[in-house]
């Protein structure tokens, strides 16, 4: 007769278990500890995606950062619904063939050349998605110029918080305000109407394994954004959070050894709630990625949708007293955070 070894693990022995935990000694807790954690049982409601209404759930657009042409059609045949064009060398042919009213076509405008892009004929295809300039370096004739050359396209997102350069969660949030901070006051001085604007933005975010840490982070972006709507006596405003994962360093181990972190990281954004997710190929590096690394890094989001369903409810970790306290307080310290650099 055929054994069942999975079914034949002993009863649990709490008095083993209770043995074995007296002789453990005590883990380090400084690694756990955050100097802005305020225990809270407070439930917050999430205000909507830009991408979608609450009642479609959770979803997000998988996004992909494109280096050649030849890389778009495999990209979207491989389930990708956002491409990203961030290099100079990115032209108008390289979407030969493509639906644009079927994708979020992202093009990063500090670094492609516009000119390149016939704007007026692709907002007659249905352009989707943004062409932004990041609001931490642009100068106020260069904030003019952008919403001169953008005019014509309503459905095109064109200002860029980008705080991905910030590890820890408070600098980055801080950060964030202070970039829309100083994009309002660059808007009043050429004279663009600010209740427009403000439904023109992108949050460009990184994203690293700590799950809860990660899910609490995107959580306070949208509430830390709609915060400083009402303190500038603004009406709520979608923002796009476009968030990309970390690409961990490997030392002397296998390229391969970076997809447990990678996907940890991405577990942790599609619960958090992006509009737009990228996963990068794990073998990437200063090059080109390849084709299979391209594949895998698009499998981990399908995964998390097809096979976890991840992209069913929305805010999934809302009402957790962990994730809800961790989001409190993430709020509270961005924003003191912001005040204070403001006053200063």
């Amino acid at each position: 007769m055929a054994t069942k070894d999975w079914l034949d693990f002993p009863a649990f022995d709490v008095a083993r278990w209770e043995a074995e935990a007296a002789r453990t000694p005590p883990a380090d807790p400084s690694a756990w500890y955050k100097p802005h954690w305020v225990p809270s049982a407070r439930a917050v409601e999430l205000p909507a995606k830009a991408l979608a209404a609450k009642s479609e759930g959770n979803r997000w657009s998988l996004t992909e950062s494109i280096q050649q042409a030849s890389e778009v059609m495999p990209a979207l045949m491989g389930g990708a619904e956002g491409i990203r064009f961030q290099d100079e060398r990115c032209t108008w042919e390289w979407l030969n063939g493509v639906h644009l009213k079927m994708i979020h076509l992202h093009l990063d405008a500090d670094r492609v050349e516009l000119a390149g892009f016939p704007l007026k004929q692709m907002r007659e295809a249905g352009w989707k998605g943004s062409c932004a300039r990041n609001l931490g370096t642009v100068t106020a004739e260069e904030v003019r110029q952008h919403a001169d050359t953008l005019s014509a396209l309503p459905s095109v997102r064109k200002w860029a918080i980008d705080t991905s350069d910030a590890a820890d969660p408070v600098a980055a949030l801080c950060s964030g305000l202070v970039q829309v901070h100083g994009a309002w006051n660059a808007f009043e001085a050429v004279g663009l109407e600010i209740a427009t604007e403000r439904e023109c933005f992108v949050w460009r975010h990184q994203m690293r394994p700590h799950v809860l840490e990660g899910v609490a982070m995107t959580r306070a972006m949208r509430i830390l954004w709609q915060r400083w709507l009402k303190s500038r006596s603004q009406a709520p405003a979608n923002i796009w959070l476009d968030a990309r994962i970390y690409r961990p360093e490997v030392g002397e181990g296998l390229s391969t050894d970076r997809l447990i972190g990678m996907t940890s990281a991405a577990y942790a954004s599609a619960l958090g709630g992006p509009d737009s997710l990228e996963v990068l190929p794990h073998d990437s590096g200063d090059g080109m990625a390849s084709s299979e690394g391209k594949r895998w890094a698009r499998n981990i989001q399908h995964l998390m949708r097809e096979e976890a369903g991840l992209h069913r409810v929305f805010d999934p970790m809302g009402g957790s007293r962990v994730v809800e306290a961790w989001t409190a307080s993430l709020v509270e310290a961005a924003w003191d955070a912001f005040e204070k650099q403001m006053q200063s």
